[in-house]
């Protein structure tokens, strides 16, 4: 995101290729940078050639925390290379192709669908028009993303049910009124998608179903003709090729040339006229790839034309579930062999496949050499790769928590880990280096819970959302301590029992109370959600019950039950054998299968002797490096990617730390040959400080009536007197004797002098 601060993002990722399912694609006019958009809110850039089109994954631009809608151009200009990206949350970023960075970031209440970029007249840039959830059209600055004007409707303001015609003179701007439509007309159209002006006449007017496509006449908005889709496919979008010629995408990853006929070419003779059978909508061209399997969403596609050594080309994109992107180099075929192809009986189009496959997988794997994961050194001990399923970075204590698929969690130094992926030396020979925990106890894959419950020392209790980092529920009418919480998450019920026997009922949705139950009250159970005065009322202890069966049914397994002592006590109140006995059962049950997982035998813990081994491992690696590191490094890790993390460098304290790490091991002779300290400029500083004025001596004479200060006064410059005597001496055995000196005066001033001159300049400053 865009900022002034010194803080380096640096994308660190694992022998795991990142999931990278892609929602829309770009292709910059040059030919030389493609961005991609996936689901999980990044935007990947890749280097093209542009002669080849072999693309390369150059880097990974991470600030969106929603699915990416689409991506368009910011600027014509050939030198500004910057593209302008859109988000399901509302957020707009404009990025630097060139280094990555984010320019300009906003966040809007609006959700845009598509962004179009226009030249208008008496601008020096281009505009971006953008539309989406919501009536009008939003026109945008592309890097001040501000809302220059709004384009509305005053009647029939659902835009894709009716086409509407502004007339824009380019001097609009964020202070204009909204801009009112010319002229409109209500089209029978159903699930528009699109909606394209023929660039070539600006006669024709392509509409886009997900059915089927229409031809409209711009002047009178009447039907030209219209095609259906192919079964079981859905039409996406699709664009002018020419005139008379029209390129179309589906959801299967398909593209479909077609030739219009005589009655929508604006050209042509019969333009406008009735339609004949004969003379019907033609496809010359089929653009397919063959599938190794179904993709599991609709691909991301998109129609390109760039001129480069004053020759045209046309591309179609496509990116897939699979991160695949392929590249179709559009045919440009003659008259007479779309003539030759329309005689054949039945008509067979041309058939062609992708010019340029690729994907971040094939990228990942052809690395040399391999990405460095997280736990390698772990798993090489181990003999096995075992997948990371959540992680997260404790900043206080400089750890990296990572949960496997095994139900282990692994705990490692961050800083380690960091010079581990990053950073190339002896610590890569070391063996199970870095040192890390294992903490074993789930009987499934780990994973990263997403809200928190906390109790208060006012008895309030509250539940945080660790994703979205704010407060989801607050519960605070607590008169007594807090001693259990129980969920209810069928109902949204949270019931909270305290120290008097009160227990209060939540809503966790709307953070409501719901109702407070003391005694003995004429409730129905909480399950089944209604009051009846004929039912006998039950006590509050009852209702906590409740919520204990509950989660009983609810669970897989029995350790997923309630506790088996309070089976047993309800089982005495009650007298109720078979409740006591059952409860009996189940907690030796319970019992047993906490000493199975608590068994020698078990390999995470015979591997706490070699744990410890390894923390005597570290002892090897210098740990003002590790000090350094631990004050200048942040690590975020993906959401959807575990192995997968964002480290934020902040350069300006690295700076700083590695500037104080050399100075603490110089000597006081070697700072001063340096010039780095100087007793001129200490002692001009230490004579600023003695007043001058004879009544602010006195006034000090009267306050300190018993001589304190003098007496501080008088040790410091005895101590000032001894210690520049060593000073003459220099060298290294300056700093050993000043040391021994305060070694002998512990009280004395000396014990906080470790630079020389300087350190004794501050003294003085001091008294």
């Amino acid at each position: 995101m865009p900022g002034t601060s010194l803080v380096v993002p640096v994308v660190s990722v694992g022998q795991v290729c990142p999931t990278h399912c892609i929602s829309c694609i770009y292709l910059s006019k040059d030919q030389k940078t493609l961005a991609t958009g996936c689901y999980d809110g990044q935007i990947c850039l890749w280097q093209v050639d542009p002669d080849t089109l072999h693309m390369t994954p150059r880097c990974l631009l991470v600030g969106h925390t929603a699915p990416i809608l689409c991506i368009s151009k910011a600027s014509i200009i050939q030198d500004n290379n910057y593209i302008v990206s859109s988000s399901e949350a509302g957020e707009m970023c404009t990025w630097d192709l060139v280094d990555g960075k984010c320019r300009e970031a906003v966040k809007l209440t609006q959700v845009h669908t598509n962004i179009q970029a226009y030249h208008l007249c008496n601008c020096e840039d281009v505009r971006l028009f953008c539309n989406g959830y919501y009536p009008e059209i939003m026109v945008m600055d592309p890097f001040s993303l501000e809302v220059l004007f709004v384009l509305s409707s005053k009647q029939n303001p659902d835009w894709i049910s009716a086409l509407h015609v502004w007339t824009l003179l380019g001097h609009e701007n964020k202070h204009s009124e909204p801009i009112y439509e010319n002229e409109s007309k209500q089209i029978r159209t159903l699930n528009a998608v699109c909606l394209h002006c023929c660039q070539y006449n600006q006669r024709t007017v392509l509409v886009v179903c997900t059915k089927y496509w229409q031809i409209y006449d711009a002047g009178d908005f009447s039907v030209l003709c219209s095609y259906l889709a192919p079964r079981g496919e859905r039409w996406m979008s699709g664009d002018f090729l020419a005139i008379d010629r029209i390129i179309m995408w589906s959801d299967a990853g398909k593209g479909y040339l077609y030739k219009l006929p005589a009655n929508s070419t604006p050209d042509h003779k019969d333009f406008h006229t009735r339609s004949v059978e004969s003379d019907s909508p033609f496809l010359y061209c089929l653009l397919n790839q063959p599938e190794s399997k179904p993709l599991s969403c609709p691909p991301a596609m998109r129609f390109v034309t760039t001129c480069r050594q004053n020759k045209t080309y046309r591309y179609l994109l496509r990116g897939d579930s699979e991160g695949y992107v392929l590249v179709w180099n559009i045919p440009d075929l003659s008259a007479a062999q779309l003539q030759e192809i329309q005689q054949q009986k039945p008509p067979q189009p041309v058939s062609m496949t992708a010019t340029v496959t690729t994907s971040l997988t094939e990228a990942w794997a052809s690395v040399n050499p391999s990405p460095v994961g997280v736990l390698d050194q772990l798993e090489k001990q181990e003999a096995q790769s075992i997948k990371l399923t959540a992680s997260i970075y404790l900043p206080l204590q400089s750890r990296l928590v990572v949960g496997r698929e095994d139900g282990t969690i692994i705990i490692v130094p961050a800083t380690q880990t960091v010079m581990l992926q990053l950073l190339h030396g002896n610590h890569q020979q070391f063996t199970g280096w870095p040192p890390h925990q294992i903490l074993s106890g789930h009987g499934g894959r780990a994973r990263v819970q997403k809200c928190i419950c906390s109790v208060a020392s006012d008895h309030s209790v509250t539940l945080l959302s660790l994703a979205e980092k704010k407060c989801v529920c607050l519960a605070s009418r607590h008169l007594f301590p807090v001693t259990t919480i129980k969920w209810r998450p069928n109902d949204d019920f949270m019931v909270i029992g305290c120290s008097d026997g009160t227990v209060y009922v939540w809503q966790m949705e709307t953070g409501h109370l719901d109702r407070v139950l003391q005694g003995n009250f004429k409730l129905c159970l909480i399950q089944h959600g209604f009051t009846d005065r004929n039912i006998p009322g039950i006590p509050a202890e009852e209702v906590l019950y409740a919520c204990e069966e509950n989660e009983a049914n609810n669970a897989t397994t029995e350790v997923g039950l309630a506790n088996p002592a309070v089976h047993f006590i309800r089982g005495l109140r009650h007298r109720n054998l078979s409740a006591i006995r059952h409860a009996t059962q189940r907690g030796l049950h319970q019992l047993q299968m906490l000493g199975a997982h608590t068994n020698n035998n078990d390999p995470h813990m015979q591997r706490e002797v070699a744990a410890r081994y390894l923390c005597r491992v570290s002892e090897r690696i210098p740990k003002t490096s590790m000090h350094v590191l631990n004050k200048v490094l942040t690590v975020t890790p993906f959401c959807l990617d575990p192995e997968s993390h964002i480290l934020f460098f902040d350069i300006e304290s690295l700076i700083v730390e590695l500037l104080t790490e050399e100075y603490n091991m110089m000597s006081p002779g070697s700072l001063e040959a340096a010039g780095l300290i100087s007793q001129l400029e200490y002692s001009k500083v230490s004579a600023l400080t003695r007043s001058a004025s004879p009544d602010a001596q006195k006034k000090i004479a009267e306050k300190d009536k018993h001589g304190i200060l003098a007496k501080v006064k008088e040790g410091a410059e005895n101590a000032l007197a001894k210690a520049e005597s060593v000073l003459k001496q220099g060298g290294d055995t300056c700093k050993g004797k000043v040391m021994s000196l305060s070694r002998t005066c512990p009280h004395d001033i000396t014990q906080h002098m470790h630079c020389g001159p300087w350190s004794l300049g501050v003294a003085t400053l001091i008294v």
